[in-house]
This record gives structure tokens, sequence and C-alpha cells, in this order.
């Protein structure tokens, strides 16, 4: 049995990418999610252009909708049209293998494969980059890559030439804890991104709430609580991040069989998966994983097994991941 067992989720090999678990539910709803975002703040910048056409109503509040929504819908047209619709359309195809990398070279975080007499250019952050030069291995479907274990798949580009300044892309062996300190990096980026995108929000609500000339209409009433709304979420972003920094030692593992459903796809996008399992004390309880890493429930459901930081307790969350893949998250027992 311990020979047949599924170690990680990865794509089917020889056969249409459908049959992959999670995956066509997650572009479909990533596709729907995007182009409704698209729409929603392409209607916040024109309502932006109409308010400071019109007059009264200050200059903050017009200013801050065409400075935040204008961006924010072209990048979100850019991923409807580039990202998870394209990918969609190729699922009737299977999925092809790339083992070994022989001849990749690597340019910063942009990865260049030789494949079929040209290079498939692939931008990979640092945790997926470190898994990958100690695997070897990744899955490619038209211009879109998976590793294993990872569901959300990466939009590459198929160029004549590698990138300029590329070198050779050695490999190199990474511990699972090299690789969950690197997913821990990451996330403490996006969080002190995330910080100064609150500041500049709450700058904006506070703005408006000095500038809107109706001083007792609803307006400023929100822009305030908008203002001090994005200063405290930007520092409790900010002692997240801080702490995400920390550096840990080499991480216990907890391996637990878990009897679950497949994993499903919510309204919101987030991938989810809810089962049943046996603590360490022989105590049986309810499991739900699902979070910023949809990969982590597709693999719960995929291989029958979650592995948790440390040893987990009935009623408390805990942190799950997949020993030397990019995949990490939060799991919640019940009691």
């Amino acid at each position: 049995m311990e020979a047949h067992r599924i170690r990680v989720l990865e794509p089917p090999e020889g056969i249409p990418a459908t049959n992959m678990p999670v995956l066509v539910p997650l572009l479909d709803r990533n596709t729907a999610t995007t182009g409704t975002m698209t729409i929603a703040t392409g209607l916040l910048v024109v309502l932006g252009a109409v308010l400071a056409i019109s007059g009264g109503h200050g200059i903050a509040v017009p200013t801050a909708l065409l400075v935040f929504m204008t961006p924010s819908s072209l990048y979100l047209g850019y991923s409807a049209l580039a990202g998870s619709s394209p990918m969609r359309k190729l699922t009737h195809k299977p999925f092809r293998l790339v083992s070994g990398l022989d001849g990749a070279l690597v340019a910063g975080s942009r990865v260049s494969v030789p494949l079929d007499g040209r290079w498939l250019v692939v931008r990979f952050p640092v945790p997926l980059r470190t898994q990958l030069a100690a695997q070897r291995r990744l899955w490619v479907l038209g211009r879109f890559v998976v590793l294993p274990g990872v569901v959300v798949p990466r939009r590459g580009a198929f160029r004549d030439k590698p990138v300029k300044g590329s070198v050779p892309f050695a490999a190199e062996p990474a511990s699972p804890g090299r690789i969950l300190a690197a997913q821990r990096r990451l996330l403490s980026a996006y969080y002190f991104v995330s910080v100064v995108m609150l500041l500049v929000m709450s700058a904006f609500g506070f703005w408006a709430t000095a500038d809107h000339p109706r001083r007792d209409g609803v307006v400023v009433k929100g822009a305030w609580f908008f203002g001090y709304g994005c200063a405290v979420g930007a520092l409790g972003l900010a002692i997240a991040a801080v702490v995400l920094l920390r550096k840990l030692p080499e991480p216990r593992w907890t391996e637990l069989a878990v009897v679950s459903g497949p994993a499903s796809v919510n309204f919101f996008g987030m991938v989810t998966v809810k089962g049943r399992t046996v603590l360490p004390d022989g105590r049986e309880v309810t499991v739900q994983a699902g979070g910023s890493d949809p990969s982590l429930a597709a693999n719960i459901a995929a291989t029958g097994r979650l592995w948790v930081l440390g040893v987990p307790a009935a009623g408390k969350a805990a942190k799950a991941g997949v020993p030397g893949h990019a995949v990490f998250g939060p799991v919640r027992f019940g009691r």
C-alpha cells in the first residue's frame, strides 16, 4: 500500500488536465471573480470622473477613486484576459512533465527552460524557485506551468532566446525548513506592501474628512472610520509581518491521516476541505483547511494526509503544509 500512496498532488500524466482536482473550478472562479471586479472597479473609476467634473464633492474623494481604481481595473482586466481564462481553454489537453531541467537558466526570478527548440520563460517567487532547484521537475500546459504540490498555475512566455544575463540554474538541495522560511519571508513582504497601501488609503480617508464641503454628511463620517480602520489594519499587518521574519528552527512535522470529501472552491475563490482525523493523543476530531494557499486543501483531499507544524491540539488552529513544497496555510481542528 505504501508504494501506491499519493504523496503530493500532481497533474495526471497523459490524460486531460480537467482530471486534476480543483484546477478547473479554481480557474472558473478566478475568471468570474476577476471579471466581476474589473467591471466594479471600472464603474468606480467612472464615478470618480463624474464627481470630479460635477464638483461639490471636494478633491480627495474623486482623486482617491481615480488613483486607486484605475490601476486596479487595468490590472484585473489584464489578469482576466491573460490568466485563468486562457488556461481554462487548454484543460482538455494533458499536462507535460519536464524533468531534470537540463540547460535551464535563471536571471533573478525568471527561469528559462529549453523546450521544443524555444525557451519557456517563467517568473517564480523565491519559495517556488527554491523548490524547483531542489526537485528539478515541473508540469507544462501550453505556456502555463505548475510545480508538484502547487495547484495555482504560473503564466510563462515562449521566447527565441533566454533572458539576458541568465546563468545556469543549478540543482540545490533544500530542506523543508528552508522552503518554509522562504514562504514566510514572501508572505511577510506581501504584508509590508499591504501596510504601505493601507497607510496611503488611510491618508486619503483623513484627507477626505478634512476636504469634503459637507461636514455633517455621511461621506465625512464614513471617511473618518475608513481612515482609522486602515491605520489599525496597517498596524496589525506590520506586527504580523515582523513575526513572520523570526528565524525558526528546522520544523517538526506531525503527519495525520485525514478522511475527507473532495476539496471545493467557494464564492471567493478559496479552496477548502473538511474531514476527520485522529490526533496523536487518540482523539478523533473534525479538521478544516482553507485560506491564503489553495494548494493546501487540494493536497489534503488528494493525498488523505495532513502535515502540521508542531503538535496539533483539539479546538485550536495550526499551521500546516507539505514538507519540501511551497505549500503553507492554516488548518483548524474541532473539539
